[in-house]
Parts: C-alpha cells; sequence; structure tokens
C-alpha cells in the first residue's frame, strides 16, 4: 500500500500516528522509519506521543500473550454478570467517567469484571485500524523492546536479544516444518540447532534461513538496506519473491541487501563495534570522534553532540568494558581536553579538543 509524505500542514494529523502503527506491525519502510526518526526528534511533543503508543503497544502485547481478548465475548459476559447480580449500571456515555459511578467491592467477581472492562475502554482509545489488525493477529506473541534491551527465548530453546525500538513477532508453537518468525529493528540471535526444521526470520521480503548459529541483524538502517553479520554456523540470506538472489553467509561475513535492486553486497565485517549495544564492550583505535559520539549515543541511549564541527576528527583510541557512559565521558574529556555539559535535551561536548590550542 502506497503512503503518501506530508506536508508541512500535516505535520499534526493522523500520518504520524498511522506512521507509528505500520512502525510496530513492522510494515513501515526503512524511508519511513528514517522519517518517523526525524519528527520524533523535531518535537519533544512528538517524542511524548511516539512514547504513549509504545507503552499502549507494550501494554496490550503483554495482554495478548497472557489471553486473547475477544471484546464482544468480554462485553457479553460482562452484560450478563450485571444482569445477575443486579448491579447499578457501571457505564456512563464518556468512556473517561465510566468508574466515577459506583465502584463495586474489590473482592467481587463483578470488580474483577469492571478492571477488564476499563482495559477494554483503553484499547478502545487506540486507532480501530490499529486493533483490528493487532487482534487478528492473535497466533502470534509480540516481543518489544522499549527503552532497553529485552532477552527472550523462543519456544524452540532460541535465545533473542533485541535492542531498543525493536520488536519480534514469533509464534506460541512452532507447528509445521519450519520455525518462522518477524523482525523489526535490531537483534542477535543464537539459534537452536534443529536440522529438521530450518528458523527463517522475515523483514518485508527479506528471509534469513538457518539452521543453528549465532548472528546480527539489523532492519532499520536509514539508507534502505538490511544488515546482517554472521558470528558462527551459516546462513542463507534471500528474497521471498526472488529466490535466486541469495547468498550464503560464514563467520565473519558481513550482507547487506538492498531491496530496491534486490542486491546482497557481501564483505568482511570490520566493524569490531557491531554488537556493542549488548555487550557495552567497545574498541577505539584511532576512531574519530564524530563516530565514537555516534556509537555511544546508540548504545548508551542518550542524545550526545559535538558543539563545533571541528571537534569531529579528534582522534582516540581505547577500550571500555561495560563502563558507564559517565566513566567514558571522563575519559574523552582528560585525554581531548573537552568540556562535558548536560542541558537538559542531552549531553554536549566542547571546547578546543585534541588538546591543541593550549
Amino acid at each position: 500500500m502506497y503512503y503518501h509524505r506530508p506536508n508541512i500542514m500535516e505535520t499534526n494529523s493522523t500520518y504520524y500516528i498511522d506512521l507509528i502503527a505500520r512502525y510496530f506491525f513492522g510494515e513501515a519502510t526503512p524511508e519511513e522509519i528514517c522519517e518517523l526518526e526525524a519528527w520524533v526528534k523535531a518535537d519533544p511533543a512528538n517524542s511524548a506521543t511516539f512514547s504513549e503508543y509504545q507503552k499502549t503497544w507494550k501494554v496490550i502485547s503483554q495482554e495478548k500473550i497472557e489471553s486473547s481478548i475477544d471484546l464482544d465475548h468480554e462485553w457479553n459476559t460482562l452484560k450478563t454478570k450485571i444482569f445477575e447480580q443486579n448491579q447499578k449500571q457501571l457505564f456512563i456515555q464518556e468512556a473517561g467517567q465510566a468508574f466515577k459511578s459506583q465502584i463495586p467491592n474489590p473482592k467481587s467477581e463483578i470488580f474483577y469484571w469492571s478492571l477488564r472492562i476499563a482495559a477494554i475502554f483503553l484499547l478502545l482509545a487506540i486507532p480501530s485500524f490499529f486493533l483490528y489488525r493487532y487482534f487478528n493477529t492473535a497466533a502470534e506473541n509480540l516481543l518489544t523492546a522499549s527503552t532497553k534491551m529485552v532477552e527472550q527465548t523462543l519456544p524452540d530453546g532460541t535465545v533473542v536479544t533485541l535492542n531498543s525500538g525493536a520488536t519480534l513477532s514469533y509464534p506460541a508453537h512452532f507447528d509445521g516444518s519450519l520455525r518462522k518468525i518477524t523482525l523489526q529493528g535490531e537483534a542477535w540471535f543464537e539459534v537452536a540447532h534443529d536440522k529438521n526444521k530450518p528458523f527463517i526470520i522475515a523483514s518485508g521480503n527479506v528471509r534469513i534461513r538457518v539452521v543453528g548459529t549465532s548472528f546480527f541483524v539489523n532492519t532499520n538502517t536509514c539508507d534502505n538496506t538490511k544488515e546482517i553479520i554472521l558470528s558462527t554456523g551459516i546462513v542463507k540470506v534471500y528474497y521471498e519473491n526472488k529466490p535466486e538472489k541469495s547468498a550464503f553467509l560464514f563467520p565473519g561475513d558481513k550482507a547487506e541487501l538492498i531491496a530496491n535492486d534486490y542486491a546482497i553486497v557481501k564483505t568482511t565485517n570490520e566493524d569490531v563495534n557491531f554488537l556493542a549495544w549488548k555487550t557495552k564492550h567497545l574498541v577505539f583505535n584511532n576512531s574519530p570522534l564524530n563516530e565514537v559520539v555516534a556509537l555511544l549515543a546508540k548504545v548508551y541511549h542518550t542524545n550526545i553532540r559535538l558543539s563545533d564541527d571541528q571537534l569531529s576528527d579528534c582522534r582516540i583510541t581505547a577500550t571500555f568494558d561495560r563502563q558507564t557512559l559517565e566513566s567514558i565521558l571522563n575519559v574523552l574529556k582528560a585525554t581531548l581536553d573537552l568540556q562535558v555539559r548536560n542541558n537538559g535535551a542531552g549531553i554536549e561536548l566542547s571546547g578546543h579538543g585534541c588538546n591543541q590550542g593550549k
């Protein structure tokens, strides 16, 4: 489906709410993901809106995992129980005032159902298409990493670690001849070996097929590519509608998949920090400060910027292993003669830099 980009007059419309929903369903294109990221960063109000939807998504995700909600069934059951117990009407026209009426005894059964219907009201506040799409995937469990990493063991014993902002959809049981999951964002997989039931990761038109191995996947790059870095085992990457466009990866290999061209660019991975977001192990070898800052911002989920572009090419050689961001910034401050200031919106590095000018 085609979604047009909004003009300036549309920035407060439902466009970005729709885009947020598609992002959580894993349907947003790389361009739309980049656009959404820019919109979130452009205004604190936008960031707050995204955070609220993210929280709600997490709530209903957990609710769906614990029990599949049939709204019609819940409503009919509630009406029956209210009638049977001859209770006072619990609802008034405005949903937001529903529980300003008589509150049942917390120990009674009707109180439990009152809480359930309150949750239903919360869900009804979400755009209808959002709920429709969500509850029509009731057979799938959804794992969401909001502001921090999330690690989960899947039904087959596979261990997956999601970076913040990532979502993973997987079945309660892997039936049939394949173990298929859907990923949006960055993740590290340690796939349980099962030669008779391959493990398939789907992201848009891209497929990653493994038997048992460990690797990193990023589906959220801003240049319309998807990235796979293999640590152990063997992986096959291909396009679902063009399976002849494929490549095998071996330990140390990196593949970038350019969906628009059905291209697969295979190289040797030279990024020693590709898993730093998970391990907090960072290695810098004469690295430019702008690259160091970008990695720190990603690993520690903090807005960090340089006050002057002239600082970008200052170089740092150091290794950090599970150190706090404050500790790392103190090292940069002392090594490169920088000032570190938290201005409320993030951390700013300034100064002459590189120990020059003194």
